[in-house]
């Protein structure tokens, strides 16, 4: 049967909140959109479009297939208010999840739950209250779900403080009809990893100067202030950052000449009230580039602008400490690493040609002052995988905005790599089972002989080159390789991870989406049971 050539509206409402299951609709000329009134009850119906295809006056004899032709009911699209006088306050806002398939994950659910959020809110509603049943077969669905409503409600650090910017008074979470201990802990951990994402948000989003590197070590400091089982250590020595973090000293050096701007190693440490519990280690290094200019390899063509996002990788191993000083968990020591700097321009900029000795021994030739990141990161990286031999069963991860390459490959998805230390153990696989379970998506990229092959030096004597410039493909995977042959965790056989997290942490002008907290903490049991 061929397509309709003319298309026709039809306006759903329920202007008097009719609580019953009828349908009226009225004459209308072609030009007015079609009129139909549709009670409460009748959402339930499993058969809606059939329903809807009666009002419109389709006789029965039409099969799906011809059904599906003429009318396609879009209820994802649609996140409605009704005025309904059974509910206090008077309004009720439906956000449905639309059609779920085998191929949908959790996210349908948050993004039902974010949207229907948002429609409150706009509506003026201050006292919200969410019903999250747990009617769809996603064991985390729940939290997702609310997680996802409170995600709605976020509200910028600058707005909130330039004015009161506050948009509701309190939230209420509904299930079962009766109170049970499971939803009360789903709402605790929700509340929780809310929190640190706020955090995380609040870094990752500050404009260049509000969180330039100064400005974050004193929101980290403050943030983390009376909590009894989290410490904090700052390195600001120019000097003592020039020895002993020689690669991020050198991408910070044109900003020097600003006290704000100036380069900060910020270590974040958790120790569990009973350290004889402990059976993992984790060390996370997250890159914290207030602003990247490109360099002396300026950005051009208006690329420049939403690169205040290029800290979002410090960002989370904040906001991951952050749910570990909250949630405490007994089992896990964590040491974070905020390597903070701004890639600048000026007189003092570092540039392609530059050869550098890393904290490892290991020279490396710059190529592209746009590659600032693996530069940024790689000293921390190197002293994590010293600390970890002393450590028990420990673990490095490094999380960066690193590579467009990577958003290329998958888009708003964070590409997971694992060293063969890692890999022997499926981390990346366990990670990826992590993200689908809290709608954070994870794709894992295997790192091959050949990425770590192409960073090798190419000038006589050079031991590493930071940027392969003739590089066509696997840009994200070269990156990981550079990482693992300049962070010493090859020679010390450590497991190590490699985040890009360049396509999930939001792009501006959207809201950071603080990725992975959520899948870490899943991942290693953060949360409370």
């Amino acid at each position: 049967m061929a397509e309709p050539v003319n298309h026709h509206v039809l306006l759903i409402e329920n202007p008097n909140g009719r609580r019953k299951c009828d349908l009226n609709n009225e004459a209308h000329s072609f030009e007015e959109p079609h009129r139909l009134t549709l009670g409460y009850e009748c959402l339930k119906s499993p058969d809606i479009d059939m329903m809807i295809m009666r009002a419109l006056g389709f006789p029965f004899e039409h099969n799906r297939a011809s059904r599906d032709v003429f009318i396609d009911v879009q209820f994802e699209n649609i996140e409605s208010v009704w005025n309904c006088d059974y509910v206090s306050g008077g309004r009720l806002v439906l956000s449905p999840t639309g059609k779920i398939t085998p191929y949908h994950d959790v996210s349908v659910i948050k993004d039902a739950a974010k949207k229907g959020m948002a429609r409150a809110l706009d509506a003026g509603m201050k006292k919200p209250l969410l019903v999250i049943e747990n009617v769809v077969n996603f064991p985390d669905g729940q939290l997702v779900g609310i997680l996802g409503a409170l995600e709605a409600m976020y509200v910028p650090l600058q707005i909130r403080e330039l004015k009161d910017s506050k948009n509701f008074i309190h939230i209420g979470f509904h299930s079962d009809e009766k109170i049970t201990e499971a939803f009360e802990k789903i709402v605790r951990n929700a509340l929780a990893l809310e929190r640190s994402r706020i955090f995380a948000r609040d870094i990752a989003g500050g404009d260049p100067e509000r969180m330039a590197p100064a400005k974050i070590v004193e929101y980290v400091k403050n943030s983390f202030a009376g909590d009894t089982n989290i410490s904090v250590n700052v390195m600001e020595d120019q000097e003592v950052i020039a020895k002993e973090y020689p690669l991020l000293a050198a991408v910070s050096r044109a900003a020097n000449n600003v006290e704000r701007h100036k380069a900060r190693v910020v270590e974040i440490h958790y120790n569990p009230s009973i350290p004889s519990r402990v059976i993992e280690t984790l060390l996370l290094v997250g890159k914290g580039v207030t602003y990247d200019t490109g360099g002396a390899d300026v950005k051009i063509s208006g690329r420049m602008a939403g690169m205040s996002r290029d800290k979002s990788g410090a960002a989370a191993v904040a906001g991951f400490l952050k749910a570990c000083s909250i949630l405490k968990p007994p089992h896990l020591k964590v040491t974070g690493i905020l390597c903070l700097c701004r890639n600048s321009i000026g007189e003092d900029s570092y540039v392609a040609d530059e050869l550098l000795v890393s904290r490892s021994g290991k020279s490396v030739r710059v190529t592209n002052t746009d590659a600032e990141g693996r530069l940024a990161m790689a000293d921390s990286l190197f002293k994590c995988s010293e600390i970890a031999l002393k450590e028990l069963n420990p673990h490095i991860y490094t999380i960066a905005t690193l590579t467009g390459h990577a958003r290329a490959c998958y888009g708003n998805y964070t590409a997971a790599m694992d060293n063969h230390s890692a890999k022997a153990t499926n981390h990346s696989g366990k990670l990826l089972f992590s993200g689908s379970r809290m709608a954070e998506g994870i794709e894992v990229s295997t790192v091959r002989a050949e990425d770590l092959a192409i960073n090798n030096g190419k000038c006589k004597g050079d031991d590493l080159v930071q940027y392969d410039t003739d590089a066509k493909y696997r840009n994200h995977q070269l990156a990981a390789g550079f990482l693992i042959k300049v962070g010493g965790v090859e020679e010390n056989n450590i497991k190590y991870t490699h985040l890009d997290i360049a396509g999930g942490a939001g792009c501006f002008p959207e809201e950071p989406t603080a990725v992975p907290i959520l899948t870490l903490c899943h991942a290693h049991k953060v949360l409370t049971m």
